[in-house]
């Protein structure tokens, strides 16, 4: 049979047939031919670590536990050749200043954006999600391997700079699924001079979206908050790739890197020139740190595990471990916020040392027999009850306390028991 990418859910192109190679073996297995049998590994998470909610937290946490290295990744910047066109200005008060602690925008403009590279495509296909175009497909890429959710807007599309506000009730907007929602206060608003065109850390709007007719865009990589994000996505029964992670948590420290990454990426596949970043707000400080006693290893989770072995453990895993012995004091990576307390970086070296190597141990047995709970005259009393219901007697427990008219019915209520 003569196929089409769209028949074989590569693509939606189904205009030609899929043109094989001269050398291809006929009679072979269609994916292996084409490369598409790579592994695809399904993982499932707790919602506490949403560190690993992209491919390279996974790849940390393998290096950590001994299989394979973490590779660098080329943060540096992006060198802006104009001012971006595009402001953005963050409109709240005190009692929401957290709604989006930190905005950055970069204008990318003389983009072209077709279809993505084969490989980009393969690998978006293989987790279940459609290509769209290079620019859609680069922001669902940085979301899925470096779990930072990143949103394109087509600058030419847009009024002015962008606010951010909370939402106004009465407000509404068509989002990119097509759906339009109805939006209150509780919400955070991304507006222009027309009004309301994206939910923060939810999902963008239909009014701003890329199509492949856009030359000039404008980059959003922000810092939303967690539980505004999750409220907002319940009230308005929306699921997408950005809310699953804003309300877990993102790392906020890499904001500012996964910004120069997303523009380097455009700039490389779909061309263009960019400007200096924009940046409203700031970094919040999000490190922590926790006091930690290298026997507690032991005491905590029965393991003999040294000191040295205890800090190379937390090493790997991007913790900092300052002074030595019962005085040691560990600042928390950025990207774990799951980590608050010593028993939780006792429960890191557990882990990563195994789980299945903590030694198998009885409970201790208390010495003695302890004493009965019930009364002998207790104890009579339920044989006797078990006995009369063994014959075939039905017992029937009433409220203490009833209405004397109630009490009449059955011989009783009199004053006496008042």
């Amino acid at each position: 049979m003569l196929c089409t990418e769209r028949e074989m859910g590569m693509s939606d192109d189904h205009d030609s047939i899929i043109e094989l190679p001269d050398d291809a073996p006929v009679g072979e297995p269609f994916a292996p031919v084409l490369g598409l049998d790579d592994p695809v590994v399904d993982l499932a998470l707790t919602p506490d670590r949403s560190d690993c909610l992209g491919v390279r937290g996974i790849a940390r946490e393998l290096a950590a536990a001994g299989l394979g290295t973490l590779k660098p990744l080329d943060t540096t910047p992006v060198p802006g050749t104009f001012e971006s066109p595009t402001r953005v200005h963050l409109d709240f008060d005190s009692e929401m200043a957290d709604a989006c602690p930190l905005f950055i925008g970069r204008a990318v403009r003389g983009v072209r954006n077709g279809a993505s590279p084969r490989w980009l495509r393969d690998r978006l296909i293989s987790v279940g999600l459609r290509p769209i175009s290079a620019l859609v497909d680069i922001t669902n890429w940085l979301t899925l391997d470096l779990g930072r959710p990143v949103h394109v807007f087509d600058a030419d599309k847009l009024a002015g700079d962008l606010r951010l506000r909370p939402g106004r009730k009465g407000e509404s907007f068509e989002a990119l699924d097509g759906k339009v929602y109805e939006i209150d206060e509780t919400m955070t608003a991304i507006c222009d001079d027309t009004g309301f065109i994206s939910l923060a850390g939810v999902m963008g709007g239909e009014s701003t979206g890329c199509t492949g007719e856009t030359t000039n865009v404008f980059a959003e990589i922000a810092l939303f908050d967690p539980t505004r994000t999750a409220a907002t996505g319940r009230a308005l029964g929306i699921e997408s790739d950005a809310r699953y992670r804003f309300e877990r948590g993102v790392d906020p420290a890499f904001a500012e890197p996964g910004a120069e990454i997303a523009t380097r990426l455009i700039v490389e596949l779909c061309g263009g020139e960019p400007s200096e970043p924009v940046i409203a707000g700031a970094v919040p400080d999000a490190r922590r740190t926790v006091a930690f006693r290298p026997s507690r290893v032991n005491t905590l989770g029965g393991v003999e595990i040294g000191e040295a072995a205890s800090r190379e453990v937390l090493g790997r895993l991007g913790f900092e471990i300052d002074g030595s012995g019962e005085t040691t004091t560990v600042t928390v990576p950025t990207w774990r916020h799951d980590i608050e307390v010593e028993a939780d970086v006792v429960e890191e070296v557990l882990r990563v040392h195994g789980f299945d190597r903590i030694p198998v141990v009885s409970l201790p047995r208390e010495q003695g027999v302890g004493r009965p709970v019930l009364t002998t005259p207790q104890r009579r009393v339920g044989w006797a009850k078990r006995a009369l219901a063994a014959r075939g007697l039905d017992e029937a427990v009433t409220w203490s306390f009833v209405a004397g008219p109630h009490a009449a019915l059955f011989g009783g209520g009199g004053k006496e028991v008042r």
